[in-house]
């Protein structure tokens, strides 16, 4: 569940809530913030019963984002509404793409990345959360798993918003783009219409 303080005190929510007072002004900004938590609250009731991981996707990230969206399409273009979360994701993320670009910076960093990401993944992004990820290869220079299913595009789907799906996926690019020593490669992700979401890293 969230409330207005939820979107006003993120960096990248913060962002988008100035960028809309300046289009359509403060009193509609401000029906379109209360309308986003009633919605997002919804849907949070509404698959309450979701395993926990699963809901740590959903109610920290899918249904946030979607409800502010759905609603923002009620005032305008779903092109411009996008362009604005976009923009907001490059926002909101840059704290932890600095973050681990300064850690990368350090030699003996970069080894135990290779040991830190596929637990996470296993940890985080497995089933119980509501993907499917097969791992392709794994050491302590090279990591490559393939997603073959993700709730961030289930969930857009089921709520009307499928084109959102991106948006996520923008995080990605962002945060592991930008590290020290360490590449990040993928050819397509689910949400951009591939059939899979691909990550590659490797030290150089």
């Amino acid at each position: 569940m969230v409330d207005k303080r939820y979107y006003e005190k993120l960096g990248g929510f913060s962002y988008l809530l100035g960028e809309l007072r300046k289009k359509i002004g403060g009193p509609q900004t401000e029906a379109l913030l209360n309308d986003a938590v009633n919605l997002c609250n919804e849907f949070c009731d509404k698959y309450k019963d979701l395993p926990k991981k699963e809901k740590i996707h959903t109610e920290r990230m899918i249904f946030p984002r979607a409800a502010i969206y759905l609603q923002m399409i009620q005032y305008i273009s779903r092109e411009e509404a996008i362009s604005l979360i976009e923009e907001s994701v490059r926002i909101g993320v840059e704290p932890d793409r600095k973050r681990l670009h300064s850690m990368t910076k350090v030699p003996f960093i970069r080894p135990l990345f290779f040991k830190i990401f596929p637990k996470m993944i296993d940890t985080m992004f497995n089933g119980e959360a509501g993907f499917q990820a097969e791992e392709i290869e794994s050491d302590n220079k090279h990591y490559r798993v393939n997603v073959l299913q993700c709730p961030y595009m289930k969930y857009c789907e089921l709520l009307g918003c499928q084109e959102l799906t991106g948006t996520f996926c923008l995080s990605d690019d962002r945060v592991y783009g930008n590290m020290c020593g360490i590449t990040f490669q993928r050819e397509g992700t689910i949400g951009r219409g591939s059939d899979k979401c691909d990550f590659y890293f490797y030290r150089k």
